[in-house]
Order: C-alpha cells, then sequence, then structure tokens
C-alpha cells in the first residue's frame, strides 16, 4: 500500500488544491478579524455583537465556513483523481497494472483523506492561533484568551475534518454514478451547507457534532468499498 501511494503521490499534481487552500486559509483568517469587528458595529445585531465578542463564537462560525470550503475543493480533487481516472483512455491504462483495482482506489482514497484532513487542521488550527495571539495581542476581542481555547480548536479542527473527510468520500461516489465533476461538488457543497449550522453551534453540541463526523466518515468509507466493487465491475 506504501508503495501505491507513493506512486499516486509522483502522478499526482497537488499544486492547484494546495493553493486554493492556500486561499480559503487567508479568507477565514480575513473573516476572523472582520468578525471581531462586528461589536463595535452600531447597526449590527445584538446576538451577533454576543456571538462575536468571544473566542469561541469566531472559532466555530469559521469552522462552518471551513467546512463547506474544503468539502468542495476536496470534492473537486476526489473527481479529479478518482472519477476521471476511470473514464475513457485512463481507465484502460488503469486496468492494464498488474494491481488489483481495490488497491490502486484505496490508495487514491488514502491520498484524499490525508490531504483533506491536513489542509482542514492546518486552516482551522493555524488560522485560529494565528488570529487569537494577534487579536489578544491588539485587544481586538472582548474575551480572556485561555488555553482552553485552543484546545478547543484543536478538538474541533480534528472534527470537521472527519466531517468534511466524510463529506468528500460520499461526494465521490454520487459523482461516479454520472461520471460527472458538477454532481460530485454540488452534492459535497450541498452536505456541507446542511451540516454548516450543527458545526456553528459545536461549543453547545460536540457530542452530537462527533457523532455526525463519525457518521458521515463510516458511510464515506462504506460506499468506498461499493466504488471498489463497481470498478470491478467494469474490470470485467
Amino acid at each position: 500500500m506504501m508503495r501505491m501511494l507513493r506512486l499516486e503521490l509522483r502522478k499526482t499534481n497537488i499544486r492547484p488544491y494546495c493553493i486554493a487552500s492556500a486561499v480559503i486559509f487567508l479568507f477565514s483568517l480575513g473573516l476572523s478579524y472582520i468578525f471581531a469587528y462586528v461589536p463595535t458595529l452600531d447597526s449590527g445585531s445584538q446576538n451577533s455583537a454576543i456571538l462575536f465578542s468571544t473566542y469561541q463564537g469566531i472559532m466555530s462560525i469559521n469552522g462552518a465556513i471551513i467546512l463547506m470550503a474544503c468539502s468542495a475543493v476536496a470534492s473537486a480533487m476526489g473527481y479529479r483523481y478518482v472519477i476521471r481516472e476511470y473514464c475513457g483512455s485512463q481507465a484502460i491504462l488503469l486496468f492494464s497494472y498488474p494491481v488489483r483495482q481495490k488497491r490502486i482506489l484505496w490508495a487514491k482514497t488514502m491520498l484524499l483523506l490525508a490531504f483533506t484532513s491536513m489542509t482542514v487542521i492546518f486552516i482551522a488550527l493555524g488560522g485560529f492561533v494565528i488570529f487569537a495571539l494577534t487579536a489578544n495581542m491588539l485587544s481586538l476581542v472582548n474575551d480572556r484568551l485561555m488555553l482552553a481555547h485552543f484546545a478547543a480548536a484543536l478538538r474541533n479542527s480534528f472534527v470537521v475534518a472527519c466531517l468534511t473527510s466524510g463529506i468528500a468520500l460520499c461526494s465521490v461516489r454520487i459523482g461516479f454514478i454520472r461520471r460527472s465533476n458538477s454532481t460530485t461538488v454540488i452534492s459535497a457543497i450541498i452536505s456541507s451547507m446542511l451540516l454548516a449550522n450543527a458545526v456553528a453551534a459545536i461549543h453547545t453540541n460536540f457530542s452530537e457534532i462527533l457523532l455526525l463526523a463519525i457518521i458521515f466518515l463510516l458511510a464515506g468509507i462504506l460506499l468506498t468499498l461499493n466504488l471498489a466493487k463497481a470498478i470491478e465491475k467494469m474490470e470485467l
């Protein structure tokens, strides 16, 4: 499996997705500073002022935005390196390899999961650390920064990473039915939008969000197993 992973990594150009992830990182970091400015606006609602006056509030809203953005990027990557590989001449080349197609598919899946998880954790956790430290120095947030905030950011980033990975795997299986990039990405966006409000309330409903993340990740793995069977039938 490690040999297959190294081979997939060599033949995979992840630079466009790294650039997209960097843009999401800068965008979410910039939004954090904008959110911190909201309580100073007289025109803002009282609920918004309360929400954005704490590190937890800013962290949770950013988590929902990161979920939607990273789900779209991960699903696009899944289409490019899983679905499109089994279309046309690319499929003929893959089926000519003296390796079981299950191993090739799982190598591609592991690469997708690794990239998605590391990206989400870097954006969510790294962005919060940078924002929290600078906001604390400049007194941008009317809240006391504590070690517990960083622990919560680490915990939340892992949960959002699992949820994003599950959404990506599910969307790849859905997109494979039509061999369509738009179907793959749209299904991921819809799923993430439906879960955005739940993720925004992660601090009050953490157990429920953790359960959702586990369910989506397990569902994604099961759908990938189903996809492996469909690919084996193609080979026959």
